[in-house]
């Protein structure tokens, strides 16, 4: 592989990251908008369910999909070493799965710096409203 292919997959990877992110951002603006996370509402159920529930289903699918893009990738690819293709991989699914869970992270933050009652007192419980 030739230096500028490199630097024209880590464009294209990097352009992908940032649409995604953008999306991510809109996405969950709208969806804070329209009031979707309010406590009793499907997105709290929803994230009440998976809470309580076990993530090795997903987690073995997830995983399987993976091996079949590394298989393709070590068969269709000019490198052959396979630990360095299963680092790629990994590494740039991990960066998108971070950029997907970043905008939900930075209103968390900002909350915990804008109200006072998103935060923990000295004996663990949340504070109160204000």
């Amino acid at each position: 592989m030739s230096s500028e292919s490199m630097l024209n997959f880590t464009y294209i990877v990097l352009s992908i990251g940032l649409l995604i992110f953008i999306v991510t951002c809109i996405r969950f603006n709208v969806l804070l908008r329209k009031g979707k996370y309010r406590k009793g509402s499907k997105k709290d159920e929803l994230r009440r369910h998976f809470e309580a529930k076990s993530y090795i289903p997903i987690a073995s699918i997830v995983g399987l999909g993976l091996v079949f893009v590394i298989q393709y990738m070590a068969r269709s690819s000019v490198i052959n070493d396979l630990n360095m293709i299963i680092f790629i991989v990994i590494a740039i699914t991990l960066f998108f799965i971070m950029l997907f869970i970043l905008p939900e992270q930075l209103v968390i933050l900002y909350c915990k710096y804008r109200f006072k009652s998103f935060n923990f007192n000295k004996q663990g419980y949340l504070n109160k409203r204000v």
